[in-house]
């Protein structure tokens, strides 16, 4: 694996569970999403014009489902990590028990779907995954 992906993709979701517990619990939960995709919009839009591409057109044109489904599914995580962390779970737990639930999530879909092999050490993973969560959830 690429570490540099890897810690930016750690850097960001550690910004990103911040972020998600300090949006006002005042504020209507939509509008910080409304101001989050305005900055992902225009942090995407410079980007793109940094990077080498086609015409605009052509890469639009390229697009796909999944684009959309993408554009779908990261807005219901973002609404439902505010709607966590307003209900008052812990930072430290809370993204820790959904990460482990989605692994074990990709683990079957990834088995099923895309025919990757499931070993007795993913077996085995996932069944400490399995007590972690089990553990995390106990009060």
């Amino acid at each position: 694996m690429t570490a540099l992906p890897i810690a930016v993709a750690v850097a960001a979701n550690v910004l990103y569970h911040i972020a998600s517990k300090s949006i006002p619990a005042e504020q209507n939960a939509f509008m910080g999403l409304v101001v989050n995709y305005a900055v992902a919009l225009l942090a995407s839009v410079i980007l793109f014009c940094l990077t080498p591409h086609e015409k605009i057109l052509v890469e639009a044109a390229r697009s796909n489902w999944a684009c959309v489904l993408m554009g779908l599914s990261i807005t219901a995580v973002e609404a439902a990590f505010v709607m966590i962390y307003r209900a008052g779970e812990e930072l430290s737990t809370a993204s820790l028990i959904v990460s482990i639930l989605i692994a074990l999530a990709m683990l079957i879909v990834g088995g099923v779907f895309y025919h990757e092999q499931i070993s007795a050490q993913k077996i085995l993973g996932a069944a400490l995954c399995i007590a972690g969560v089990i553990m995390l959830s106990l009060r």
